[in-house]
């Protein structure tokens, strides 16, 4: 009974290692994005950091859960091993929500960064400052679930306990209606800012990738159910234990996804640049002149259509974007991407000569047009 003793727990493990690890490489690009190519650090970033921290050290925890038998039936587990394998779960929930809470809170700093409108910012505030107090009320509830601590893992001891399935499933109620919020928040914003559809909607798609971590939620709840009413805590626990892995790490890489934009730009720029960056065009309106002394009317048609090649790799999808902001930023950037063009210029002029001579139909009055077109 030592070390990664059952095959459940191996599983469990494999699953957490793959996610945290997922959650690692994502920060580290947002990081790099954010620090070396974009060079705009901000308290989102930093908090986000601090949730990878938490994140790590529940895996630490996870380890130990692994180590001192999780997946074994408790009737085969020494008291020692079972004291250690509780004192490892006992750790690990305040942990666990300690990172979750951070990642919601460096969402909605992001949110108070990317969109300037008061009406936003002020719906971030108060959020932020709920799920301050209520991150205090859920740390300190899951460090002293039991007074004394020592109950939680040795039920013999005299005390008391808080209700786990009344804590834990109100505690999931308010992370799953947190996490509508912060789906819900910033759309209308984005609905409102004048940019081409494809735009406005892939900036959607990319602020509602919270609904994976929405989605991780509603599915843990089963493995809760589980593990709260359980006689066997030892063994039921992979679930509750897998699953809270999971979506901690699945909202830090939501969460830090929007702010890799620019890197993946310049590493596959085909791909993940907006389409208004690649090419910019300005058509002319065809011109009509001359009335010929024959009978007929010669019309001149021009056309100049002109392409401009360039890209804009700064990270403007996550700059302010606010509806007053929105459409001096389009021109803004179409005024540089001009002076800074360092790419393909391809200009087309298209001449039409059209001669109409009007006949006169005695049955019908109608006039036909004889039209001779010349493209160049």
């Amino acid at each position: 009974m030592t070390t990664l003793s059952t095959s459940r727990g191996r599983s469990a493990l494999a699953v957490s290692i793959v996610f945290t690890c997922l959650a690692t490489a994502i920060v580290l690009v947002r990081v790099y994005t954010r620090a070396i190519l974009v060079k705009q650090m901000g308290a989102d970033d930093y908090t986000i950091l601090v949730a990878l921290a938490f994140s790590w050290v529940f895996f630490g925890l996870f380890v130990g859960e692994v180590y001192h038998g999780m997946g074994e039936h408790y009737d085969l587990i020494p008291q020692a091993i079972y004291k250690m394998q509780m004192l490892c779960f006992w750790a690990s929930v305040p942990i666990y929500q300690s990172s979750l809470i951070t990642t919601k809170m460096s969402i909605l700093l992001q949110y108070r960064r990317v969109f300037s409108t008061p009406k936003m910012r002020l719906a971030c505030n108060l959020l932020i400052a709920f799920l301050a107090v209520y991150g205090t009320w859920t740390i300190v509830s899951a460090w002293a679930n039991c007074v004394p601590l020592a109950k939680f893992w040795d039920p013999t001891v005299p005390g008391f306990c808080f209700n786990k399935e009344a804590l834990w499933f109100s505690n999931s109620a308010i992370h799953i209606l947190t996490d509508i919020l912060i789906l819900v928040y910033p759309m209308p914003v984005l609905r409102s800012l004048q940019l081409p559809k494809r735009q406005k909607f892939a900036l959607m798609g990319v602020f509602a990738l919270g609904g994976f971590v929405l989605i991780t939620s509603i599915l843990r709840l089963k493995s809760l159910a589980v593990i709260s009413n359980s006689t066997d805590p030892t063994y039921d626990n992979v679930g509750a234990a897998e699953w809270s892995a999971i979506e901690c790490n699945v909202a830090i890489i939501c969460a830090s996804l929007p702010s890799t934009r620019a890197f993946l730009s310049n590493l596959l720029p085909h791909i993940f640049s907006t389409g208004s960056n690649g090419y910019r065009s300005r058509t002319t309106r065809p011109s009509r002149t001359g009335r010929s002394h024959l009978t007929g009317t010669i019309t001149n048609t021009q056309v100049q259509a002109s392409v401009i090649g360039g890209r804009d790799d700064r990270d403007y999808d996550l700059d302010k974007l606010s509806p007053s902001e929105a459409s001096f930023r389009a021109s803004e950037k179409y005024s540089e991407a001009k002076d800074g063009f360092s790419g393909i210029k391809v200009t087309t002029f298209v001449t039409q000569e059209s001669i109409s001579q009007q006949v006169t139909n005695d049955e019908t009055g109608s006039t036909k047009d004889l039209v001779h077109k010349h493209s160049f």
